[in-house]
Order: structure tokens, then sequence, then C-alpha cells
């Protein structure tokens, strides 16, 4: 098969589907590189491609050679293509991409996503002329002038003569919850050691609880309560009835802790004072009147590790390591 165009000679077409081929030959300029356009969908149905033959009449549409100038340069229809090609045929080389695509240069807007600025004082026909919308006079009228909300001129605003709604305590005791389902699953993934204490301590380092805990601690709830099954030995803020019962029913126990803010900090971060350079918090001696009920015990520090010491320091007891706090 050969070319009528004598700037591709020998082009081999390829047919892919009733609708779609491909039409390869080799350039001149790029000396014996080939290079693969694509015979639009619409060209085919127009053209009536249904087998191999009919693709073989098409060769007369080949496009013309890009231009010498330019590699990159969209192809076009030769003359004898133009002749040949419907009106609504469109042709398209590799380089170009079909309209519905969606590019950086086509990307907009929905219509009216955003609104148009007030421009005033530019005369009465667009209604904020003269006084700009303001009105005649008057506070309001007036700039440099800021009220705050709900101010009526200073009498008794709206606000004020209604009764408030809801309350806040200043002395809410705020503690981290933490479910019994929660601390089985560390377990069971051999993250939480049982064969010894468990302190609020060993819990933030085994990632149960986050490292920043409210000053008043951790509260034990019975979430999980009928699937838990393990041995614990739990010394904590504060727990539920049930969550206790669900922990004893296994042979465990749960000691509820009082630790004050200072103290609560000394457990959980003891390298934060060596960093500092001071010694660790000294104990407290009972929980404030209002928490005697609630604690079994005065939280007691742990001994400090080695490298948390501050220099020049004989050991851990001598910074309080082991008093309560």
């Amino acid at each position: 098969f050969h070319s009528t165009d004598t700037a591709f000679p020998h082009p081999r077409v390829t047919l892919l589907a009733p609708s779609t081929a491909i039409v390869t030959f080799p350039l001149p300029m790029f000396s014996g590189m080939r290079r693969t356009h694509w015979v639009a969908a619409p060209l085919a149905r127009g053209l009536g491609l249904s087998g191999a033959s009919d693709v073989l009449s098409a060769a007369a549409l080949l496009p013309s050679p890009p231009a010498a100038s330019s590699s990159f340069a969209r192809p076009s229809l030769g003359s004898e293509a133009a002749a040949a090609a419907p009106a609504s045929v469109s042709l398209r080389g590799y380089q170009t991409f079909p309209s519905d695509f969606v590019t950086l240069n086509s990307i907009a807007d929905l219509p009216q996503a955003i609104k148009k600025g007030k421009r005033v004082g530019r005369g009465p026909g667009s209604g904020l002329g003269k006084t700009c919308g303001r009105g005649h006079k008057g506070q309001k009228a007036r700039s440099g002038v800021s009220r705050k909300y709900g101010f009526e001129g200073g009498q008794n605003s709206f606000i004020r003569s209604l009764p408030k709604r809801g309350f806040h305590n200043p002395h809410q005791v705020v503690y981290w919850p933490l479910n019994l389902d929660r601390i089985q699953s560390w377990i069971d993934q051999g993250r939480l050691d049982t064969s010894k204490f468990i302190t609020m301590k060993e819990l933030q380092e085994a990632g149960v609880i986050r490292k920043k805990v409210p000053e008043h601690g951790v509260k034990l709830l019975a979430r999980g309560a009928a699937n838990f099954t393990s041995k614990i030995q739990l010394q904590i803020s504060q727990v539920t009835p049930k969550a206790r019962e669900a922990v004893e029913r296994n042979g465990g126990s749960v000691t509820t802790v009082y630790y004050n803010k200072l103290g609560l900090r000394a457990l959980l971060k003891p390298d934060w004072f060596a960093k500092k350079g001071r010694l660790l918090p000294r104990p407290v001696q009972k929980p404030p009147p209002r928490f005697v009920d609630r604690y079994q015990l005065v939280g007691a520090l742990p001994p400090v590790p080695e490298h948390c010491l501050p220099p020049g320091t004989g050991g851990a007891a001598e910074l309080g390591g082991t008093h309560a706090a």
C-alpha cells in the first residue's frame, strides 16, 4: 500500500475496532522514528469504517506532516482530506486534547460563586450613593462608632432582660475516660504488662491514654466489662462500681489514688523536673476535704530513673521519689 502524499511513504493502517484505527508512518525529519496518530471516532463513523479494506481506503485522509520548524506543531488535514471529510468530522493529532477534557486553564468557579462587593458613594444609580446606605444623621451614620453586640442605647438590653440559661461550674472535676475494652485490647496485643502494678505512668507509656492528662487524672469506665478477662492490679484516679466489679471478678484489684496537679506531673513526667533542675514536689498529706471519701490512697511517686536525676544528687530517695505526692 502506498500513500498519495509523498511526505509519508509506506504508511501502515491497523484497525483496532470498527470505530478506531491507527495510522503509523515514518517521518524523514526524525530519521526513521515512527509517529502514531489516532483516527477519531467521528471520522470513522462518518466514513463508515467497518473493515480493513475500508480503513485502507481512508489513506488519503492522512494528516499533513508537521512543520519543520517545530516538532510539536499540530497536524492539519491535507487538501484531499479536507475535500473528502464531512463537515462534522474532527481529526485531532496526539498533541491536542478533546474539548471535554478538564485542564488547568478550563477550571472556573460556579456562576455567582464570588459575590461582588458594594461600592458606596458612587452616584444615585447604584442605590448606595450620597449617604452610602446609612441614612441621615444619627450615631449609626457617623464614622468611628463601635457598639458592642446587643447595645440598645443605654436602656436595659434584650439579653439582660431575660434570665440566663445554663451554668458553668468553676469547681468541676474532669477525668480522662478509660474503658475496659481498651485495656483488654492492649493486653491482647502484648502492649501492656499485667505482671506488675499498672499505674497511670504505665498506661501513658503504653499509649493507652494520651500524653496530656487532665489535672485530676484518669477514670475507669465499664464499657466492655462482659468481655474483660484479664487479671490486673490497677492504680488509677477514679473507677465506676461496674468497672471495679469486672476487674475483681477476674481476681484483680483497682485502687483509687489521689494526686494533686504537681504530683501527677511528677508521676507522668519526672524528667521534666530534671530538665528544669528542680527537685520533685513535696508529699501531700491528704486530699482536700471534699475528696477524702473518693480516694483510698494518697499517690506515691515511683523511684526516679537515674538518667532523670539532676547532677550532684545521691539517688531517688533524696528527690522524694518514694514520698506521697
